[in-house]
């Protein structure tokens, strides 16, 4: 759910509108950020200032915060690690 008004990139605060994925994921930043996999189909809007990347429900209602990112291409989770599908 990328607009061109929001560009994922766009500067040291910002606002973007995502759809979690099936693994629970949302992309922006160029990373990847946990929302949840219960969440997933669920659209939230996450905002980020000079330090802070938050995940917000429809409601307003914060899921979770991170520390922003810097460098592009991490993960952000519970494990700090990319999933695997190994066992």
């Amino acid at each position: 759910m990328k607009t061109t008004s929001q560009n994922p990139s766009a500067g040291v605060t910002g606002t973007a509108l995502r759809t979690v994925s099936k693994g629970g994921y949302v992309g922006v930043l160029g990373s990847k950020f946990y929302a949840g996999y219960k969440r997933a189909g669920q659209h939230v809007t996450i905002t980020w200032d000079a330090t802070t990347v938050t995940i917000t429900d429809p409601t307003s209602t914060p899921i979770a915060s991170y520390d922003k990112p810097t460098r592009p291409r991490g993960w952000h989770g519970p494990t700090e690690n990319r999933m695997t599908t190994k066992s």
